[in-house]
């Protein structure tokens, strides 16, 4: 009988976990402190990996460690496959107990738009537990295993579906009582006040006074919040005029609570996306799930509220 090829046997589940952690992080030593054992350890495994293939799987480089060509694609089918087995496993330990969902967002979409919504899913879905994790890192830089992850802009992950659920359309708003202490009448007038950015969308200003026919001869001036719901908290507090999307602050709009300024010019982004596992077999609870996000989406998107603000603004 003829012997087996080397690639035929399954490589050391340790040692794909030590290559796995080491490609995500760009670092052994990073690697090393989330396994919790030394870097020689990960080092020797990815030696015992490259032995077992005959072949380079990771190179030095100015940012710490990168995967070769061919590692590459290795790499994206090993993270998969350790997501899968975690995902396995709780949902083994988790046997006749509620399915636990779990979703990735960035902060300021789980403030303004998820967690105010979430107690209509679990009030219809008792037997789904979902958990929601924030985060700002790229798709490639999270570390613990998702059934959801929710970000501005498509995504695509082998194994997973992408949808747009939600509209992002860019717009300045501020407290009733700042507009009225402080008239703005036309936009170029916003130049004039404090303007509040954020940090995540530093042209959002410069964009929408070029579309509202403001020349700019330099970035404005103003403070820069790291999420969203930061600088919303500022302009109602009467801090100054903030800017974001505005499909986010529906419920703050509708209530009078801030007021949108010059409905007639908005900044139209690629819209909020939602990446989601798609499993080899059916999952009723993600698709419970899924359906519900697509629901408040359509329910909450900027064109349901946008004409009823036109006109509203008195300053």
């Amino acid at each position: 009988m003829a012997s087996p090829s080397r690639g035929s046997r399954p490589p050391p589940l340790k040692a794909l976990r030590a290559f796995e952690a080491a490609v995500r992080t760009g670092s052994l030593t990073a690697a090393a402190e989330e396994m919790h054992i030394t870097h020689s350890a990960v080092s020797q495994q990815v030696k015992t990996l490259e032995a077992h293939f005959g072949l380079p799987l990771l190179v030095r480089s100015a940012r710490g460690v990168e995967p070769t060509a061919p590692a590459r694609a290795f790499y994206e089918e090993v993270r998969a496959s350790l997501e899968r087995i975690a995902l396995a496993a709780d949902q083994l330990a988790q046997a006749g107990a509620a399915r636990i969902l779990r979703i990735n967002t960035t902060p300021s979409l789980a403030v303004n738009w998820l967690i105010p919504r979430l107690s209509s899913f679990q009030i219809a879905n008792p037997r789904v537990e979902v958990r929601v994790a924030t985060s700002v890192a790229s798709l490639g830089k999270l570390k613990d295993p998702f059934d959801v992850v929710m970000r501005r802009g498509p995504m695509s992950k082998s194994g997973f579906a992408c949808t747009r659920f939600l509209p992002d359309v860019l717009g300045p708003v501020a407290a009733p009582d700042y507009l009225r202490r402080h008239p703005v009448r036309q936009p170029a007038d916003c130049l004039k006040h404090s303007l509040l950015h954020l940090g995540s969308r530093p042209n959002a200003w410069p964009r929408w006074l070029e579309a509202a026919g403001v020349r700019l001869l330099r970035k404005p001036d103003g403070p820069v919040f790291e999420h969203f719901f930061l600088s919303l908290q500022a302009a109602s507090a009467n801090l100054g005029i903030a800017i974001g999307s505005l499909a986010l602050i529906g419920d703050d709009l509708a209530s009078g609570r801030l007021v949108q300024l010059f409905p007639q010019v908005v900044v139209e982004e690629a819209g909020f996306h939602m990446l989601y596992r798609a499993p080899q077999r059916r999952d009723p609870a993600l698709e419970l799930f899924v359906a519900w996000v697509q629901e408040c989406g359509r329910e909450a998107g900027h064109g349901n509220w946008v004409e009823s603000m036109v006109g509203q603004m008195t300053v």
